[in-house]
């Protein structure tokens, strides 16, 4: 039988790698007449002043797609890292981390530490996709196939 922590953790990862960001638009409606419409328009683009010659055209990056989700799943590594390490301390093991292992005893130095890890590997990955997408989403799989590796091991240890 599953104790209630496990349940619990096993259903925030399913949460939170399968949530989608969602977006809802309000329709208005207008009723406009046709006139109503043209002289609208021709008032704008009077109003519109021409460009000089030699402006630059400025274009926006877009962060590539697949790093939200790679955040998402990264995340939820971290917490199933808190909870397989937890698991297996309490069964004896010790913590191999040399940068966590001063808070192994205590839960919110652990979960900070695990925030601030999270929060640096997401802001690394931010900044790099700004000059290199390809880069960035390579980086963001190899950390979470690390971490998929340090929790199945984690687990392995729990047993």
């Amino acid at each position: 039988m599953r104790s209630p922590s496990v349940s619990f953790v096993t259903a925030l990862a399913v949460l939170l790698v399968t949530a989608a960001p969602l977006a809802a638009q309000e329709a208005k409606s207008l009723s406009l007449s046709a006139a109503a419409i043209s002289a609208a328009a021709t008032d704008s683009l009077a109003e519109v002043p021409a460009a000089p010659a030699n402006d630059r055209l400025v274009v926006r990056e877009h962060r590539p797609g697949a790093l939200v989700p790679l955040y998402v799943s990264f995340s939820a590594l971290q917490v199933l890292d808190l909870h397989s390490t937890a698991g297996a301390l309490g069964r004896g093991a010790v913590e191999a981390n040399p940068v966590v292992k001063p808070f192994a005893g205590n839960q919110f130095g652990m979960i900070a530490v695990k925030a601030a890890g999270t929060a640096g590997v997401i802001l690394a990955s931010e900044q790099m996709w700004k000059k290199n997408k390809a880069a960035a989403v390579v980086f963001m799989l190899g950390s979470n196939a690390a971490m998929s590796w340090v929790v199945q091991h984690n687990y392995r240890i729990a047993q």
